[in-house]
Order: structure tokens, then C-alpha cells, then sequence
């Protein structure tokens, strides 16, 4: 089933269709959390069990979990036009939103009523067929983790792999009803309304991690390391390339990220030859890493001799500041004699802004006391 669905999208092949894969993996979960959910809605009503109802309402919010996921694909998929030059990408992410406030709200109201089958407990009953039933579905949502997982890590997909791990959580869910379904009979304990709420606490636990995720992907995440670390590899591989920084990642969704990174040339190439390194560089790293890379560049060695002594003394002080990486975009403008330059800190050493604003006073300071009568104009860059 997993390749019959990479296939409906010509996975790894010419004209791939990414949101194809997504639609067909949206639609098989559709059908069988389906499925789940109305056999599981007439066990639970002809048991009396309110946890087996809080299980198939669980696998209802999975199906339209699953009808979002169609339609965010789809509207995700949508052409660039005039009022969004970068796409609808993002759609994706509020679907993903939109899913973790449903079942938010469907823990909350079973949370209710378990509480209420505490508080009034009714004895269930059960048959041989409806064990049976929920011991399948526990295999069914199994094969439904690793089916999502697989194409969701294959094209790359949030809400998939995200609804991966909730096939993973309901196996656990299941797993749990079936052990009160034993119990229930045997103690006069409420087992059935305690397992719906431990249930409904597992359904709004599985909500807020979704929403948790979804929301830092809305915000905007930073790359992996490996990903930042092939891009300057790359970068750095063409010629008269000295040095790369400044790298941001803006993401327009899955399948749109660009790319604005400042490479480092020397000054005395001509602008004719460096414009076809960065045209290159541009045209294939897009290509092979699947962004829009856009390059500015940063010429290096046309320094003046003051420059060249500014460059020195923060040589020197970096050297005994651990958690300075460096400096860049260096430039003294003799008219209004300021000192311009970038200095990069360890990110995760200055998380907070007060942090940063320190560094960048000790380090205007450091130069101001350096070189009397001239203004330092000092930004800090975040490396992680």
C-alpha cells in the first residue's frame, strides 16, 4: 500500500506530485479510520462502555483529522498568485492547527462524561466478537503508523508524520480499554469511566503536542544542523568563495524555502566574474538542495589601513571571548566616524535579548575605548 501510494505521485521520478502522495495518504486514512470508528460507535453502544466511545470518537477526529489533511493539501497545493508571490504552503501548517483544536475539544467533553460514569458507574458487558474487534484495531492502527510514517518521511510531510505518532498513541489507547474490559467485571472499582479519562487525558496530551508542533512550524523553525552545514560546504566549494554567513531560512511551507545567505569574495575580482560564480552557485544549490537561494555578496581585502587596525584589535579581544564566533560586514566611514561591523555569538549561550544587549555594549565599548573620538555601530548575529 505505501508504494502503491509514492507511485500515485511518481515518487523519485520525473513530475513528481507531492501533493498526489499527500491526497491518496489522506484518503486510505479516511477509509480506514472510517471503518474503525463505526464498528467501534456499535461496540461501544451495545456494550454500555463509555471508554470504547471515547476510543471511537478518538478514531472520528482521526477521520476528519484525515478529511483537513485532504483539504489542506489541496489548497496548500495551489499556485503563487498575485496576492501570495510565495504560494499557499503555510495552509498546510492551519490545517495541522485546525486538527489539534479538534481534538482538544473532544478530549475535553469525553474527560466529561468519564468523570460522570466515576462519579455513576454502570456495569459493561461484553462478547468474544468485541474483543476480538479491538485486538484488530489495534493491529490496524499499527499498520496505520507505519504507513503515514513512511510517506510522511518520504515527502517530507508535518501532518503525517504527526498523525504517525497519534496511530502509535491510539494503539496504546486501545490496548488500555482492552485491559478494562477484563477488569470491569471484576472489581466494583469504576474501571470504566477511570480508563475513558485516562483516555481523554491521552487525547488532549496528543492535541497539544500537535499544536505545539504546529505552531513552531508557523513561527518558523531553523534548520537542522546537517542542512546548515551542507549549505556552507556547498557555498564554499566554488571558486573565490572566502567565507559564508548571515544564513536565514524563511519557509513557505514544504515544498518553499528560501534561502538568503552572504558569501565573501575578494575585492579585486571583478563584478562580471563574481556575478557568474553566484549565478552558478544560485542556479545548482537550488537544484540540489530543493531551495531559492538567493546570494549577497560581501567583498573581501579592500580594506583600509585604519580598517585593517579595527580588524586587529577585535582579533584579539574574539580570542578571549569563548562564545564569540567572529565578525563580518566590517567598514569604517571616515565622514561619519563610525565603525560599522557584525560580531556572531553562540546562540544558545545568549538566548535572552538582555544577553545580547550586553555583548553588543562591551563590544562598542572595547572599540570606542580602542579608537578615541570614533562612534561603534555594532549588531549581533546568532549562530547555533
Amino acid at each position: 500500500m505505501i508504494q502503491w501510494v509514492l507511485n500515485k505521485g511518481n515518487f523519485n521520478r520525473e513530475g513528481e506530485n507531492r501533493t498526489k502522495i499527500a491526497l491518496w495518504a489522506g484518503i486510505v486514512g479516511l477509509i480506514s479510520n472510517g471503518i474503525l470508528t463505526i464498528v467501534k460507535l456499535i461496540l461501544g453502544w451495545m456494550s454500555g462502555s463509555v471508554s470504547v466511545m471515547a476510543d471511537a470518537i478518538n478514531n472520528l477526529m482521526d477521520s476528519t483529522s484525515s478529511i483537513i489533511t485532504i483539504a489542506g493539501t489541496h489548497f496548500a497545493g495551489k499556485p503563487a498568485d498575485e496576492d501570495h508571490p510565495q504560494g499557499h504552503g503555510r495552509i498546510e501548517y492551519v490545517t495541522g492547527m485546525i486538527i489539534s483544536a479538534f481534538v482538544m475539544v473532544v478530549g475535553l467533553q469525553f474527560a466529561r462524561t468519564s468523570i460522570d460514569r466515576i462519579l455513576y458507574p454502570i456495569k459493561t458487558h461484553f462478547t468474544p466478537i468485541g474483543l476480538v474487534v479491538l485486538v484488530l484495531s489495534i493491529g490496524v492502527k499499527f499498520w496505520q503508523a507505519n504507513f503515514n510514517k513512511k510517506i510522511g518521511e518520504s515527502i517530507d510531510s508535518s501532518p503525517l508524520k504527526a498523525t504517525a505518532m497519534d496511530s502509535l498513541g491510539d494503539c496504546l489507547v486501545t490496548g488500555v480499554v482492552l485491559v478494562s474490559i477484563f477488569l470491569d467485571p471484576l472489581v466494583a472499582f469504576p474501571v470504566d469511566g477511570s480508563v475513558g479519562l485516562v483516555v481523554s487525558i491521552l487525547i488532549m496530551k496528543s492535541g497539544w503536542d500537535l499544536i505545539s508542533q504546529t505552531l513552531s512550524e508557523l513561527i518558523g523553525e531553523a534548520p537542522s544542523l546537517e542542512v546548515q552545514n551542507e549549505l556552507y560546504t556547498r557555498m564554499m566549494s566554488y571558486d573565490h568563495v572566502l567565507g559564508v554567513h548571515d544564513m536565514i531560512f524563511n519557509s513557505f511551507g514544504p515544498e518553499k524555502t528560501v534561502v538568503v545567505l552572504d558569501a565573501e569574495f575578494p575585492a579585486d575580482l571583478s563584478l562580471v566574474e563574481v556575478h557568474e560564480i553566484i549565478d552558478q552557485a544560485e542556479r545548482e544549490i537550488s537544484k540540489e538542495m530543493d531551495v531559492h537561494l538567493i546570494v549577497h555578496v560581501d567583498p573581501i581585502g579592500g580594506e583600509s589601513p585604519f580598517e585593517r587596525k579595527i580588524m586587529k584589535a577585535l582579533d584579539q579581544y574574539i580570542r578571549t571571548h569563548r562564545d564569540l564566533l567572529g565578525y563580518h560586514d566590517l567598514s569604517y566611514v571616515e565622514e561619519e566616524k563610525k565603525i560599522y561591523v557584525d560580531i556572531t555569538v553562540l546562540g544558545h549561550a545568549y538566548r535572552k535579548e538582555s544577553s545580547r544587549d550586553l555583548v553588543r555594549q562591551e563590544v562598542t565599548d572595547y572599540l570606542e575605548e580602542n579608537f578615541q573620538g570614533i562612534q561603534a555601530v555594532v549588531d549581533i548575529d546568532l549562530e547555533y
